[in-house]
């Protein structure tokens, strides 16, 4: 059959979604299928058809289709959803994932491109922060790591997050365009390179603890204070995410949202709406500890994942980071380490000199000035800086209440940085004078 008959079978699928007639798209999406018996989706939009006609047993075999076709290709989050969808209108294809043999390995992503320094990749577990031994008594000082955790991030990483200028939510009533990417980009999408590492087993303990959610245009993923209870792998469609102060970004197919579950925050730090009709797969944090906990691999992957997400999006919000441009953004970034500090952890005390600067990047941390004055400081917020531009102590004392994650730029490393660029050195002596942010007082 010729490209042309495929093109004029995508086109009477493309006028049966925009005047909404679901029985002209199965006539579409059945030929298509047998034509492009390679392409996954057709399977997947042909189930989603039938389903709205009500044909439900047509709709449980061509999901099953999808699902043996995606997981043929290795893209196995597709096909577990796919999987799920099957079981939902069928339980009897609830081992479905665990009969599927991927026939072909998602070809890794391309090589970093080749540049004078490339730094080591992000460590699954970053060190934690460990009190010197002979620190004075009028600093607070930490043990040194070699290697410890530098960022591997990439400038298109940055380039290419979709900053949303507008703030009225435009959603669509339709499916996500019919011509939406192919296949073969799925294996170049993040959520694919997350689950690609992991061992047969993770996959199915992974697959068995999610749940698939549809949800419709202008829903809530999640609410902003909302208590942290699960992550989402989206599968189709578009999610608007809003972080107060910050531009909105979107995130789409092969992305992952939710994963600051992973730290004992207690809430949400964004709000996060469907802008199309949006799939995912949702694992609530309490089933995602007992697989992280079974299998190390999808901890580490998660965690990295979540470490990069934290500091781009404090490269989009940060004064500290913002004032640069990309390239310079990227390079600062590179400079920090990424540390862990555990609960109770004083991270700088009052009137007394710190040993580096440091960015909150996730977790519970309180500041307690002067006056006894407790508050939660916002993800951000930079402290430290002050030793570090002349002042000799800490207007308040910083400690955290949780887990946290923290960007740290050692004072050895200080010089360099202020050397090479001194329009940080001058940014950060303004801000020494400067009470931390606030985020929410402290009960």
């Amino acid at each position: 059959m010729s490209a042309a008959r495929i093109e004029e079978l995508r086109a009477e699928w493309d006028r049966a979604v925009e005047r909404d007639r679901p029985a002209d798209a199965v006539t579409a999406l059945a030929a298509l299928e047998m034509l492009e018996a390679d392409e996954p989706r057709w399977s997947q939009r042909l189930g989603e058809a039938h389903r709205r006609l009500g044909k439900m047993h047509e709709a449980e075999e061509a999901f099953v289709r999808a699902a043996e076709r995606y997981a043929d290709k290795g893209f196995l989050p597709r096909a577990i959803a796919m999987a799920k969808l099957a079981s939902s209108i069928n339980p009897a294809h609830g081992d479905l994932l665990a009969r599927l043999e991927p026939k072909k390995v998602v070809a890794k992503p391309p090589p970093l491109p080749a540049r004078a320094a490339v730094p080591p990749p992000l460590p699954a577990r970053p060190v934690p922060l460990r009190r010197a031994q002979d620190s004075h008594i009028d600093e607070v000082r930490f043990t040194d790591v070699e290697d410890a955790s530098s960022l591997d991030i990439m400038l298109t990483d940055i380039e290419d997050l979709e900053v949303i200028e507008s703030v009225d939510l435009v959603v669509s009533e339709r499916l996500p365009e019919p011509r939406e990417p192919s296949i073969d980009r799925l294996g170049a999408m993040a959520t694919f390179r997350l689950f690609a590492g992991l061992s047969r087993e993770a996959l199915l303990d992974l697959a068995d603890a999610a749940e698939l959610v549809e949800l419709i245009p202008g829903a809530m993923m999640m609410v902003r204070g909302e208590r942290a209870f699960a992550m989402y792998a989206i599968i189709d469609g578009i999610a608007r995410v809003t972080v107060r102060g910050s531009p909105s970004i979107r995130l789409g197919e092969g992305d992952i949202v939710g994963e600051g579950c992973l730290l004992d925050e207690g809430e949400r730090q964004a709000d996060v709406r469907a802008e199309t009709p949006l799939m995912a797969l949702r694992i609530e944090k309490k089933k995602l500890d007992e697989v992280t906990e079974r299998h190390a691999a999808i901890g580490d992957a998660l965690f990295q994942l979540l470490a990069r997400r934290l500091v781009m999006n404090l490269m989009h919000a940060s004064p500290l980071f913002t004032t640069f441009e990309p390239k310079v953004r990227l390079e600062l970034a590179q400079l920090f380490e990424v540390r862990r500090a555990e609960p109770g952890t004083v991270l700088s005390e009052q009137g007394k000199r710190s040993d580096g600067l440091y960015v909150l990047l996730s977790g519970n941390v309180s500041a307690t000035g002067a006056g006894g004055k407790t508050t939660r400081i916002a993800r951000g917020s930079a402290f430290g800086h002050a030793s570090l531009v002349g002042v000799v102590g800490a207007a308040e004392t910083v400690k955290t209440q949780t887990e946290a994650v923290l960007l740290r730029l050692p004072a050895s490393k200080f010089a360099a940085l202020a050397a090479t660029y001194p329009p940080v050195l001058a940014l950060l002596a303004e801000m020494a004078d400067d009470p931390l942010p606030a985020s929410v007082l402290l009960e």
